[in-house]
């Protein structure tokens, strides 16, 4: 007996749950048998297994399981999860395992629990695990599966198998080990459809399918983020080493994503303590140090952190120093110095019976000479200074209320948060802009069944955007207040919808003192058809009313007369795909739209009520292979932006998206479980650009950059991990394609780096 029936997941979570670590069983002497189970032999029907196994995978658990062999280990984890499991001995003799410690749902148990084991798993239509591993017998009467390995797990997304998600990028904790990102374009290496513009992190704004990401519902740990500060800077400050986990829902967002989802939704996720702390342990730590050839950037990590009873506490610090560093064409890119400091601390409670309360607060400051421009080099056509002294800071504050294993009508949860963020740009004068959000929501899921759920909630946010110079200050605020529902039904086994409605009121004050009220609604619906073991489809629409965004702060002017109003915006996306997974292949493909109506574009001089239409249109291909230890996957995005009916350039469609054209990336990994050595590496590439020749400017030109890593953990030293990267190997000389300007002959982008090499060592404690 090779498979084993867990009956958690069904369809698309296939590729939801596929990760590095894998599902493993235990058995006896080649003789399958059930972990948990062993008080009640009687049969019982495949029905029965997949109601009572799925309402166990969703709960959380008290896990204490030290490292031992782990057909031992697997014993108590059944006992300890109350979950049945299965397979053949010859999976699990003479393996061991270093076990897992610490409350957490089932997936995220197992993760740790089968980490270096080398074993993997593939789910199927009907929810059941095949498990394989490259020493499997080769017996007939087994079926033998090609492994899926590393693609995205989702431990952090509690719907993970829901039809919202059937577009989701996922970056996990294992990705982000993996890709040992520097800051958050290396977050979303291997994403085509996840664009990062700038070459630094002051100055790098994110794109979703070629719509700017303050149009979509951004928020870090549930806080709601409210950052479009200056058109020359970036958006959202985020130091990746934070993180352990990213999720970006692209054109259709459910209603319980926020206020604002008008082209989707961003999700990102902090450490906690259970993530990082090792098994069997109370008390832990790291220090991680890097050196970058190009730039002779030090970077500096310190984090410690422990768990005792219910409680958690966790701080960690970082601290980045380096010079300008050289494009591929050999000169400094000036104002491109490291000068960044980041920390978090992290506490929380968790009772036994299951309420669990969490504080974490969280700043990331970068203060150093930047362009004059922060979003490019040069203006070829001004005479002005190479760079100034910038400021930027971002604060995030958050209190998150849940309960854990919650079942049946009741399962609340609550979110009061603060963010702020602050920048210092003297441009002509002392300039210095801050905006902030206060924000937080009530919600509660009616879990009716084991794979239906109603979530119903209230959320508000409060935003203020805010310019103080040494001769005028103005600002202009938002509040808003919304009532939403969601569900997420499975009416038929092969069949998964979810479809939601919201209705939001909204206040806003200008700058004189004029207040608009405006309200309206949003729907969506979604559905993910499986048609075979192999194939699923899926489609998604949302008409999402998003009010009256605030003007950048940098913009505000005292003189604005707002006498002839504001509209509300106002998104209609589009979403249809498909894809499969078969003997270890994927493919995937979807197309998408996403039409915008009076999205705000105010300028300094036209005033405050200036609107436009705007359109991104394109489609995704992927394809990908897992071969256990290893993987390779290709994506392909081409997309394209209209405003007001003709083709966009860079400059007309800030704060809108950019013209992206056709992007294309790789990631591949391997690893050598013998020797503890990971090898890997990356492509990012884009093609030629004539959409912006269109609209009257230059053609961006195409490039292609290739990196590799080597990742080794010595067997002496298990503590230690040693890393080194080679980045852009052929020394291309290029701006990213979702960098400012590329398209205008009297602006010098920001090229990305030369060819450097990375060193990185870390050690546990």
């Amino acid at each position: 007996m090779t498979g084993v029936n867990l009956s958690m997941v069904s369809g698309k979570w296939r590729r939801t749950f596929a990760m590095s670590t894998a599902l493993s069983a235990f058995a006896v002497s080649g003789i399958a048998f059930s972990a948990g189970a062993m008080e009640n032999m009687a049969p019982i029907t495949a029905a029965q297994a997949a109601t009572d196994e799925l309402a166990q995978a969703s709960q959380q658990h008290d896990f204490d399981i030290a490292k031992q062999p782990l057909a031992d280990a697997l014993a108590l984890f059944g006992q300890q999860a109350g979950l049945q499991i299965s397979a053949h001995g010859d999976l699990v003799r003479d393996v061991q395992t270093n076990g897992v410690v610490g409350l957490m749902n089932t997936e995220a148990a197992l993760q740790r629990l089968l980490a270096g084991t080398g074993l993997v798993y593939r789910i199927a239509d009907d929810g059941s695990v095949t498990i394989t591993s490259s020493a499997q017998s080769s017996d007939a009467s087994e079926t033998m599966v090609s492994p899926i390995l590393i693609e995205a797990a989702s431990v952090a997304d509690d719907r993970p198998g829901a039809a919202d998600r059937a577009n989701s990028v996922r970056v996990t904790r294992e990705d982000l080990d993996r890709r040992n990102p520097q800051d958050v374009k290396q977050v979303f290496t291997g994403e085509s459809g996840v664009s990062v513009g700038g070459s630094i992190p002051l100055n790098q704004k994110l794109y979703v399918n070629g719509i700017e990401e303050t149009n979509l519902a951004v928020s870090i740990d549930g806080a709601r983020q409210n950052n479009k500060v200056f058109h020359h800077s970036g958006t959202n400050l985020i130091d990746p080493s934070l993180l352990k986990a990213a999720r970006v829902d692209p054109g259709v967002a459910p209603a319980d994503a926020g206020p604002g989802a008008l082209g989707g939704a961003i999700v990102y996720e902090t450490v906690d303590v259970v993530d990082v702390l090792e098994p069997g342990r109370s008390l832990g730590g790291f220090v991680k140090g890097s050196y970058d050839t190009d730039s002779e950037t030090f970077s500096n990590d310190l984090s410690s952190y422990g768990r005792a009873g219910g409680f958690e506490l966790l701080g960690y610090f970082k601290w980045a120093k380096g010079d300008d560093y050289k494009a591929g064409n050999g000169e400094q890119v000036p104002g491109t110095e490291a000068d960044m400091r980041s920390g978090l601390i992290k506490t929380a409670y968790e009772a036994q019976s299951g309420h669990r309360f969490e504080f974490s607060g969280e700043q990331v400051r970068d203060r150093a000479q930047r362009p004059y421009r922060a979003n490019m080099t040069d203006l070829t056509n001004r005479n002005q200074p190479d760079e100034l002294g910038y400021d930027m800071r971002r604060r995030n504050f958050a209190f998150n209320y849940g309960q854990a294993g919650a079942e049946g009508l009741w399962d609340p949860k609550a979110v009061l948060a603060y963010s702020e963020t602050y920048l210092y740009a003297p441009l002509t004068e002392e300039s210095r802009g801050t905006t902030s959000s206060f924000s937080g929501k009530f919600e509660n899921d009616f879990n009716l069944t084991d794979r239906d759920t109603v979530t119903t909630g209230v959320d508000f946010y409060n935003d203020v955007a805010e310019y103080d110079g040494p001769d005028t200050d103005a600002d202009e605020e938002a509040t808003n207040f919304g009532a939403y529902a969601q569900a997420r039904i499975q009416p038929l086994d092969p069949l998964r919808l979810s479809f939601g409605v919201r209705g939001d009121t909204q206040k806003f004050t200008g700058i004189d003192g004029t207040e608009f009220e405006n309200d309206g609604l949003s729907g969506n619906v979604s559905a993910a058809v499986d048609v075979t073991d192999f194939l699923t489809v899926n489609a998604g629409y949302s008409n999402v009313w998003g009010g009256i965004a605030l003007a950048e702060n940098f913009i505000l002017n005292p003189a604005w007369d707002y006498s002839d109003g504001i509209k509300p915006v106002r998104s209609e996306n589009y979403t249809t795909g498909f894809e499969v997974h078969h003997e270890g292949f994927s493919f995937n493909a979807g197309i998408f739209r996403s039409v915008f109506d009076n999205a705000r574009d105010p300028g300094w001089t036209p005033g405050p009520s200036v609107v436009v239409d705007f359109e991104t249109r394109g489609y995704n291909l992927g394809a990908g292979y897992n071969w256990g230890p290893g993987f390779v996957r290709v994506s392909y995005t081409d997309s394209e932006i209209t405003v007001n009916g003709n083709p966009g350039d860079s400059d007309g469609t800030q704060y809108l998206g950019a013209p992206l054209g056709r992007i294309i990336a790789l990631e591949a990994a391997h690893r050598i479980d013998t020797i503890n050595l990971t090898l890997g590496g990356t492509l990012d590439a884009a093609l030629k650009n004539t959409d912006t020749a269109d609209a009257g400017g230059s053609a961006q030109e195409a490039y292609e950059v290739v990196g590799l890593y080597a990742e080794y953990q010595p067997e002496a030293a298990e503590y230690l991990t040693l890393r080194i990267e080679a980045n852009n190997i052929f020394d291309e000389e290029y701006a990213d394609r979702a960098t400012y300007g590329q398209d205008f002959t009297n602006v010098v982008p920001l090229y990305e780096p030369g060819r450097s090499f990375l060193l990185m060592a870390k050690a546990r404690f």
